[in-house]
């Protein structure tokens, strides 16, 4: 299986660097922080490139204040949170306008599911600009009562990944909660070291290493 990691920062991924040797069927793509990057990079890697599965791996906030920093969470949903139109104080997201959707789903079948079956599992949301406001974050979870995760480029590789057909996970490590700001309660390290220990056993699973 021909395997591409994707990831928004070198740091994200640099356990997954340090070993990179040991999965010789083994791509990476570093794209930039940011939905347009990620779309922009990765449509014109596939442009040249054929993959059988793309893993995104990141940090990310969490909505959910039941699952501790530092755990890891696959994402088998994204929405792009922001993309719509105003109404004065409504929000009208773009599906409902009828000029595309907003929501996107994991590229998946049963084998592909298998990597990620024992991983918590939910709602990721894509956003140009990450929550650390109250009022905001109360706003959004009124509008997506089911988020468990923000980023700011999964929705992007989920795009992707279904204009290509190509089977897709997306893991990320809760570096921090989706509150007001406070970077003094954040873990990244944690929230790196234990998103790469599961893309490990991902990999070992695929390649029998």
């Amino acid at each position: 299986m021909k395997t591409l990691i994707v990831a928004a920062t070198r740091f994200e991924i640099q356990p997954f660097l340090d070993r990179i040797a040991a999965y010789p069927n083994t791509d990476y793509l570093i794209t930039e922080v940011g939905m347009v990057q990620t779309a922009y990079r990765l449509g014109k890697h596939l442009a040249n490139n054929q993959y059988d599965l793309i893993i995104n791996i990141g940090i990310g906030g969490c909505f959910n204040r039941s699952l501790p920093i530092g755990a890891v969470v696959s994402i088998d949903r994204e929405i792009f949170s922001e993309l719509g139109a105003e109404d004065d104080e409504r929000f009208i997201p773009i599906d409902e306008l009828g000029f595309g959707s907003a929501h996107y789903v994991a590229t998946q079948n049963k084998t592909t599911q298998e990597l990620v079956h024992a991983l918590p599992t939910g709602l990721g949301v894509t956003v140009n600009k990450v929550h650390g406001n109250e009022i905001e974050i109360s706003k959004l979870l009124i509008q997506i009562p089911d988020a468990l995760i923000e980023s700011m480029e999964g929705g992007s590789v989920f795009l992707v990944a279904s204009e290509a057909k190509i089977q897709t996970i997306q893991i990320r490590g809760i570096s921090n909660y989706v509150e007001k700001r406070n970077r003094a309660t954040w873990n990244v390290p944690l929230a790196i070291h234990n998103s790469n220990a599961v893309l490990f056993e991902i990999l070992s699973k695929i390649y029998k290493v």
